[in-house]
């Protein structure tokens, strides 16, 4: 049987080529990865909603479906916002009550915003900016004040690597609302990150906490992690996709 197709949804701030050694490792196993700049990333004209990026992940969702994929899509973050109110009409469930074939079987939330219709990030992590957020112009903000929150399993000279390519993001989209919850009709993973500094502990498991209490299907795994996973821990990164894909 062959492997599903990954999407990979990054986080705020965040290019694709932050996964660069987990998309390499997947690759070497035989998955087959898509992945994208997001809208609300490095722009000059920011999206102000979730509608442009969900539109770009359900497009690369489709393109991974193919003839009839199964697909998974890994979302970081922010990235959670944009999955959770994408992938309508594209689970595999869905399409099969169509005739049509392949389809998303899986979600991976690694430490991703999750919550359920009506509701922001920015309503998820306390109602306001975070002291660490650097907010220059209007729309945009374009620097995390203190990469250590994003990589503060990483070492010092690491850190400051990694927040100097960090890009400009779409404020609005940090107060959009999320219009639907696809993670209440596809079954769902959570990589709860233990020593996260952007999204606490407690954050993430209110947020698990809250998808189990309308009876969504959520395998949660935890690891001693900060926020970025896929730089500090890539091994268990990667067997945890690959728990997600199934196969």
């Amino acid at each position: 049987m062959s492997k599903p197709q990954i999407v990979i949804v990054p986080g705020a701030w965040h290019a694709p080529f932050y996964m660069a050694t987990v998309v390499s490792n997947l690759e070497s196993l035989g998955y087959t990865i898509h992945a994208q700049q997001m809208p609300a990333v490095g722009s000059s004209n920011p999206p102000s909603d979730l509608s442009t990026d969900v539109a770009a992940l359900n497009s690369m969702v489709e393109k991974a479906i193919d003839a009839g994929n199964d697909v998974v899509v890994i979302c970081h973050s922010w990235g959670g916002m944009v999955t959770g109110s994408g992938l309508m009409g594209l689970s595999k469930a869905e399409r099969e009550q169509k005739g049509k074939k392949g389809g998303v079987i899986r979600t991976g939330y690694m430490t991703a915003f999750i919550v359920d219709i009506g509701v922001s990030m920015m309503d998820a992590a306390g109602g306001k900016p975070a002291p660490w957020f650097g907010i220059q112009v209007s729309h945009l903000f374009p620097f995390c004040l203190d990469p250590n929150v994003l990589y503060n399993d990483l070492p010092p000279a690491e850190q400051q690597k990694w927040g100097e390519k960090l890009q400009c993001h779409a404020y609005d989209t940090f107060y959009a609302k999320a219009t639907a919850a696809s993670w209440k009709k596809i079954p769902t993973n959570y990589l709860l990150c233990e020593d996260d500094l952007a999204i606490p502990r407690e954050g993430q498991q209110a947020m698990i906490e809250g998808v189990k209490a309308v009876g969504a299907d959520i395998e949660v795994t935890s690891i001693k992690v900060g926020h970025s996973p896929f730089l500090s821990k890539v091994d268990e990164t990667v067997a945890w996709i690959v728990g997600v894909a199934g196969r």
